[in-house]
């Protein structure tokens, strides 16, 4: 009976002990614009935290776990008990009462759920308001464009500068503006702090962001804010006097968000009726046009290069249709472009044509009218590359009376471009009984391979990131490119590069997938495309949320960036093997 009354007790102290994912918050009710600190905690070591979405609130940073340990001793033996917490830093941005919905967490190998949580947000009250003003009028953003007043396809370069006369221990962007109606091109910024006066008060200055915008559509276009979440440190009173204060923790952390104001760019429409050939290109630019060589034998190869430059949206200029001699066999032309590199802001464009002549004779590559809508004339313009005139010489295969079988392979080696000549073969009736030996070698061939795989496939697991691999080559190309660059990135530890080729990934694909411009689109139109085609809105959320990932990640600090570039890689071939499965 003893034993008995002792299990039961047993039991009931493992039940009273269980885990609970409890909720509390610094502050209840909180003021606009004030922070509340909100912890979820287990008493338990868990994972696969599951954080809630926070309504009427701004998330500034978090999650942030940590962990704690206690010990004790009762009737000689030792106890312990581990608190797992998770921490999440917010702004209150509107009045009203919000319901924070419940988080979720793995701990022992089960789910807990913590309990919905309400939150108040009130208004200032004048005290509260007072110490916003002492702080807005120390630490604010002041956003410059060199235009307001522009054509569609022109640029405009816009600057982010941050202005403060606190002590600021940490900046980090937060939320980035909603460019529609733009196509956005990130410049090097130099967050470095420089002394400006303005209002003949000295402040120190950095540019905390810079992007070149080019103008999709006319109107009035409205520039959203910038979010930036600031680190400001305040000395602790009680320690002020302390003449040994200098050499202990003598400050505390406030975290303030501050914002910049909208501003309005005026989009016109460009001048009707526009020309003939006119594809878009709007700047002051300037074009030119070499070949490689001039005089050179049949199936052999010349590099004909187009370079465009100057100030404009080259970037989304596209190959050009060059009416090259019919008897030249015309390769995809190699793109290589540097936006706005060097002092003088002026962008190069250039495209790469291989040509291989298949006969002997002379030829003419004509001339090319390139025509751009010039900014600073207000008219279009129409310029000229040089007509260049090529010799076809006999080629030396054909002078020994070779036929040639089989297209030449291409390679490029540094900035010269081989071609790589296939072996030939002179046909005679000796040889006959061979060559189709070859034949039947060459139609088999590809089915035993496929049966080997099939086998291997068949015995062999393939692991996560494989299949991801494997499948997202039904994709297409543009992605494909993009993201090995990404992959290349992680391994350069390029964080900044790494979340700019995903992006571009992401749109590029669209683009390809949908046959669009990239300059036509938005994230808007992405979502009016999805909707079309049914795509889940799961899905369709997962692919414009992760735009929106890179877009901050890129100027967010992070303290694993390894592990966030390859979750990343990883969640950008998924989303995109998940629409192509949408599409299907």
């Amino acid at each position: 009976m003893k034993n008995l009354i002792f299990i039961v007790f047993l039991l009931f102290s493992v039940v009273c002990q269980s885990q609970i994912l409890t909720v509390t918050s610094d502050k209840n009710p909180v003021a606009i614009g004030e922070q509340i600190t909100l912890k979820f905690s287990v008493n338990a070591k868990a994972k696969e935290f599951k954080a809630p979405k926070f309504s009427g609130l701004r998330l500034l940073n978090g999650p942030i776990s940590s962990s704690s340990s206690s010990y004790s001793f009762v009737n000689g033996k030792s106890k312990s008990e581990v608190t797992t917490t998770y921490s999440f830093n917010l702004s209150a941005v509107q009045e009203g009462t919000f319901i924070i919905p419940p988080a979720s967490v793995v701990a022992n190998g089960k789910k807990i759920i913590s309990e919905a949580v309400s939150i108040k947000v009130v208004k200032p009250n004048k005290q509260q308001q007072q110490n916003k003003k002492s702080i807005t009028d120390n630490l604010f953003i002041t956003v410059k464009t060199n235009k307001k007043n522009i054509f569609i396809g022109e640029q405009i370069i816009v600057s982010y500068k941050l202005h403060t006369r606190l002590d600021l221990e940490n900046t980090e962007l937060t939320a980035l503006p909603n460019l529609n109606g733009f196509w956005k091109k990130d410049l090097e910024a130099s967050s470095r702090f420089k002394r400006e006066v303005i209002n003949s008060v000295a402040y120190n200055t950095a540019v905390i962001k810079k992007t070149v915008l080019t103008a999709q559509k006319s109107g009035k276009l409205i520039i959203d804010p910038i979010e930036v979440t600031c680190s400001i440190r305040t000395t602790n009173q009680q320690k002020r006097r302390d003449p040994f204060a200098n050499f202990f923790n003598s400050y505390n952390v406030k975290e303030e968000l501050i914002s910049s104001k909208p501003i309005t760019i005026n989009v016109k429409e460009l001048p009707k009726p526009k020309p003939k050939g006119f594809l878009g290109a709007v700047g002051v630019l300037d074009i030119s046009a070499k070949v490689n060589k001039k005089e050179l034998n049949a199936n052999d190869a010349i590099t004909y290069s187009v370079k465009i430059t100057g100030t404009g949206n080259i970037e989304l200029i596209d190959a050009m249709k060059i009416d090259f001699p019919e008897d030249f066999e015309v390769y995809d032309p190699k793109i290589n472009d540097r936006i706005f590199e060097g002092g003088n802001k002026r962008s190069t464009k250039t495209y790469e044509y291989l040509l291989i002549p298949r006969y002997k004779g002379n030829y003419d590559i004509p001339t090319y009218n390139f025509v751009f809508f010039n900014t600073k004339t207000k008219k279009y313009q129409t310029i000229k590359t040089a007509k260049f005139n090529i010799s076809v010489l006999k080629s030396s295969n054909e002078e020994k009376g070779y036929i040639p079988i089989n297209q030449q392979n291409i390679t490029t080696s540094n900035k010269d471009i081989n071609y790589i000549k296939t072996s030939t073969i002179l046909i005679n009736k000796d040889e006959k009984t061979q060559n189709l030996n070859l034949l039947y070698i060459l139609f088999f061939l590809p089915l035993i391979l496929i049966l080997i795989l099939k086998i291997k496939s068949f015995f062999f697991k393939d692991t996560d990131l494989n299949i991801l691999d494997r499948r997202h080559k039904v994709a297409n190309r543009v992605a494909n490119k993009r993201l090995k660059n990404a992959q290349e990135c992680i391994k350069n530890e390029n964080f900044e590069g790494f979340f700019e080729e995903i992006e571009k990934s992401l749109w590029g694909y669209f683009a390809h997938k949908f046959k669009v411009q990239i300059a036509d689109l938005s994230k808007e139109s992405i979502e009016s495309y999805f909707n079309d085609f049914n795509v889940k809105k799961e899905v369709k959320t997962q692919f414009i949320e992760l735009i929106n990932d890179c877009e901050i990640a890129r100027y967010a600090p992070s303290s694993n960036k390894n592990k966030k570039m390859s979750d990343t890689l990883l969640e950008a071939k998924k989303i995109i093997i998940d629409v192509e499965s949408e599409l299907k």
